[in-house]
């Protein structure tokens, strides 16, 4: 999925919390039109990590999207470690163990960090 794609995502994903918590009276209206208005001024997203960032400092300030961000973290996780696993994959039937283990041990250093 693209950038701009996973974005259209999470601004769903942000509008469908904000009417979530009014409906169930777990956000007071201005504060949600906080939320929205400090997604609004996030925009626009560069790349991934730039995705991420944003959605990190958004979910600090409002308990209610770090769930968001949680699952945009995930998400580029899996498709990191899918990724490795591909590349092992295919260094692996090239006969390159060295190079499939040299990935699997990136895969796990970066794995520790998050």
């Amino acid at each position: 999925m693209d950038i701009q794609e996973e974005v259209l995502e999470v601004k769903r994903e942000i509008l469908d919390l904000i009417l979530k918590h009014l409906k169930e009276n777990k956000i007071e209206e201005e504060k949600a039109r906080q939320l929205a208005r400090d997604f609004l001024s996030i925009l626009p997203i560069k790349d991934q990590v730039d995705l991420l960032s944003k959605l990190k400092n958004l979910g600090q300030k409002y308990p209610e999207a770090e769930k968001v961000y949680l699952d945009e973290l995930q998400k580029a996780s899996d498709e990191k470690r899918d990724h490795a696993l591909s590349q092992m994959s295919e260094f692996i039937k090239q006969g390159n163990i060295e190079q499939a283990i040299a990935t699997a041990k990136v895969l796990t250093e970066n794995t520790q960090e998050v």
